[in-house]
């Protein structure tokens, strides 16, 4: 469900002002003559973590323009400011990527399916939590316990959004923190809503990871029985053992994006009746919610 049981007070105490200090500084961002932020590569040239190539292929990608159509390899290079010949290696290498597709007639190229495929998939994002964080932080109002947002990430689920709740002892959560699939609440309740083939697939991928995967697999088959029966799914323990947690997937309009939202925290503040009766039927309610919104 989320990551170790921890005291939040201990959770929020400020970094020393030394670790703030060892950051390396963040790169300055400089206009383009086509309105673009493009990336002060003086500033970078000691940065170690930026990879330029990559770097300059998003500022490739970047530089198409809702109705441009074909762009020819010396356009993106007075748009990027990059030389013609980088731009070139670029532009095959992100063809081969299937995020451009070359018009051989032309000799030009155009945005392709990876290119719309990630833009969805962002545009489906930002729209799902959007739309769920204001019943999030609702819900961990009222129940006292961590609301939390996520979607898969090959092998596990990794949060987008969380939302505190207000009891002393809290779950240390955040966006960005990766939980199992096969155990936790969030990640059946995903395993819950995929497609049949789908689903086969992945599982095929995950059984050789583990050990007890007859096990396992009973409880993400009960998973699947519960979302269809209730709406919901529980982890009582499955994760850890001091864990309890439910959880409801959030499919978005076209099918094309699952998430899942969750709630849990500490065993014995959530008994098994408590998350049956009360805590999983709002989660339910809560991504039935935003899944009628973002049908409008």
């Amino acid at each position: 469900m989320a990551s170790t049981v921890a005291n939040k007070s201990s959770s929020r105490k400020k970094q020393p002002t030394e670790a703030k200090e060892a950051r390396p500084p963040r790169a300055k961002t400089r206009q383009s003559g086509h309105g673009n932020m493009g990336v002060n590569w003086d500033e970078l040239e000691s940065d170690n973590q930026f990879v330029k190539a990559l770097g300059r292929g998003l500022q490739v990608l970047s530089a198409f323009k809702a109705g441009d159509g074909v762009l020819g390899n010396t356009e993106l290079a007075e748009r990027t400011g990059l030389p013609t010949a980088t731009v070139s290696r670029i532009t095959y290498t992100l063809a081969k990527c299937g995020f451009l597709a070359f018009n051989r007639r032309l000799r030009m190229y155009e945005l392709s399916g990876a290119a719309f495929a990630l833009g969805r998939v962002a545009l489906a994002n930002l729209d799902v939590r959007r739309l769920a964080k204001p019943y999030m932080r609702e819900l961990a109002a009222t129940s006292g316990f961590n609301v939390g947002l996520g979607t898969r990430d090959r092998h596990s689920m990794i949060y987008t959004d969380a939302c505190e709740g207000s009891s002393l002892v809290g779950l240390r959560l955040f966006a960005g923190s990766r939980i199992p699939i096969v155990t936790s609440a969030m990640g059946r309740a995903y395993l819950a809503a995929l497609p049949e083939e789908e689903l086969a697939a992945l599982l095929s991928e995950l059984m050789p990871r583990y050990q007890n995967w007859e096990r396992l697999k009973a409880g993400i088959d009960q998973a699947r029985e519960e979302v269809e029966k209730y709406g919901f799914c529980v982890s009582l323990g499955e994760w850890q053992p001091d864990i309890h947690g439910v959880a409801a997937p959030i499919r978005t309009p076209e099918g094309d994006k699952i998430f899942a939202v969750n709630l849990g925290g500490p065993s014995y503040a959530l008994p098994e009746d408590a998350v049956r009766s009360i805590h999983g039927p709002a989660v339910s309610d809560l991504a039935r919610q935003v899944e009628q919104l973002m049908a409008v």
